[in-house]
């Protein structure tokens, strides 16, 4: 055989080889990105873990002492005009709704900026962050007219929220690149996932 024929081959054997090598490149950068997305999720869920337990005994404190000092028997109650004037003319206790209602809008900033996971968050505190919000909304209502940002984040937060715990076209989505894998049983299922991404 001469080298032009040699030659000839190893073009031909080139192609397909380069295909290979390409293909295991895509796949190798597609689990990199996988173990990166199970990374993220896992520090998402622990920031919101810490963050709510750091916040939840402040939180619990603070919502019984508005509720002692307005006279609220149930936890949801409605706000009524009195409470509201109430609110406004004592120092200490509008301090302590702004605490509570500011502990919740940190929240919701964390969220906003993929800090913390909203269906961890919608786990841990989901239907006391929206009663929350509709029972104070007399008091945001009266500090807007102040400034019109107060507690947009929250507000948003509840709307999501909402959506995720009442809305019937919106279930809360599996997230894929969050599953566990059992090996060996599950390398089946393990690798059709892989070369279907």
């Amino acid at each position: 055989m001469d080298i032009d024929v040699l030659a000839n081959y190893a073009d031909i054997l080139a192609i397909p080889l380069a295909i290979i090598g390409l293909y295991y490149i895509v796949r190798q950068l597609k689990l990199a990105l996988l173990e990166s997305e199970r990374d993220h999720q896992r520090r998402q869920d622990e920031m919101t873990l810490n963050a709510y337990n750091t916040v939840r005994g402040d939180l619990r404190d603070t919502i019984r002492r508005i509720r002692i000092k307005l006279g609220l028997k149930d936890m949801f109650a409605d706000l009524s005009k009195e409470n509201l004037e109430q609110i406004m003319s004592d120092d200490m206790l509008r301090d302590d709704v702004a605490k509570m209602l500011g502990f919740v809008n940190k929240f919701a900033v964390g969220i906003n900026y993929d800090v913390f996971n909203i269906y961890l968050v919608n786990d841990l505190a989901g239907k006391l962050f929206i009663q929350t919000f509709k029972q104070f909304s007399p008091y945001i209502q009266r500090v807007r007219e102040d400034y019109d940002g107060f507690y947009r984040d929250y507000e948003g937060l509840v709307y999501k929220l909402e959506k995720i715990r009442y809305g019937k076209d919106n279930p809360k989505p599996v997230n894929k690149s969050y599953d566990y894998y059992h090996f060996p049983q599950d390398f089946g299922k393990y690798l059709s996932t892989i070369f279907k991404a």
